[in-house]
């Protein structure tokens, strides 16, 4: 049995790759931060308890923050590890996983998430970061599958959704460049597949994970108008604008600088590229932007709702 490491798995891609793996016959485990402690910190707690609820209970104690945390002994048995870093340190943290990856007997096939941007010409700031980390592994001796998806469509869930005389109005620095939006659901299906598989036609291989349409931030309106029942309208707005709302919204600069720099990639045109991969892994078409809309329409109308009381 091929024994499967999951970091990341409190974000949004491996949320959805902890639901997928729970479904298959394979034994796994989930990295979290503070486990010994985790009672008294509630997001830990609050995270812990949801994937006790889903009936898992293999836990590895591993701090990003905390480096020292990150140890061999932890490691051992563990032969394939899902790796996802915060951009923040992510050339520390893959640095410091490998190096005591490769203390242990059981190691052997590392799948990292990157981003689209990692292969560009130039590549994007981020995008190098992550080629950088995607080095570090390469050099390792492990065998890899590098996954660079491209802008997730439950972004457009995080987008504020102001009430007006026309409906509702959303505001991103896009213009109107268009880009194969992804759900995150393929990219964790994608990433479940070549886990679980023991095969070993995935070693040492990179996937650009993609939708099958190329749209832009009206077309993204009109879907979410036809699917909500109301106007939604779409403005594009500077991108000092934008980064004047991410900073109200307390982020820190390096994430504000890394989502300015995947608009600004968008809006060059550089997010267009269509992949087969879901078709090729997956064995069927990549969710379109309609269904996601209708997946998740209760979300979009409670956000609604949200801003609308904020407004008023």
């Amino acid at each position: 049995m091929n024994t499967i490491l999951v970091t990341g798995a409190t974000g949004n891609v491996g949320e959805h790759l902890v639901k997928i793996l729970s479904l298959y016959d394979k034994e796994f485990y989930i990295s979290l931060r503070s486990i010994d402690s985790g009672w008294s910190d509630p997001l830990v707690s609050q995270n812990i308890e949801t994937f006790r609820n889903q009936g898992l209970i293999n836990f590895i104690d591993m701090d990003y923050n905390n480096l020292e945390s990150i140890s061999h002994h932890k490691l051992e048995g563990i032969e394939k590890i899902f790796l996802l870093t915060p951009y923040i340190n992510i050339l520390d943290v893959t640095k410091k996983i490998v190096t005591e990856a490769q203390k242990t007997k059981s190691v052997k096939h590392i799948v990292k998430l990157s981003d689209m941007g990692t292969n560009l010409n130039p590549p994007t700031y981020e995008g190098m970061r992550h080629r950088q980390s995607e080095k570090i592994i390469e050099e390792s001796g492990f065998y890899y599958t590098f996954l660079r998806p491209n802008y997730y469509m439950q972004n457009f869930l995080k987008v504020s959704y102001t009430p007006s005389i026309k409906g509702r109005t959303f505001y991103l620095p896009l213009q109107n460049a268009r880009a194969s939006f992804v759900d995150i659901r393929d990219v964790a299906e994608v990433a479940a597949i070549i886990l679980h598989e023991k095969s070993t036609k995935h070693y040492n291989m990179v996937y650009e994970i993609t939708g099958r349409q190329r749209l832009n931030c009206n077309d993204v309106a009109d879907i979410l108008e036809t699917v909500l029942g109301e106007p939604i309208n779409y403005v594009s707005i500077t991108e000092q604008k934008a980064k004047a709302e991410l900073q109200n919204c307390g982020l820190q600069s390096e994430s504000i600088d890394y989502i300015l720099s995947f608009y600004r990639t968008i809006r060059e045109g550089r997010m267009r590229r269509i992949s087969k991969t879901v078709e090729t892994i997956l064995g069927r078409e990549p969710i379109l932007f309609d269904a996601f809309a209708r997946d998740y329409a209760k979300l979009f109308q409670i956000k609604a709702n949200l801003n609308k009381y904020i407004h008023e």
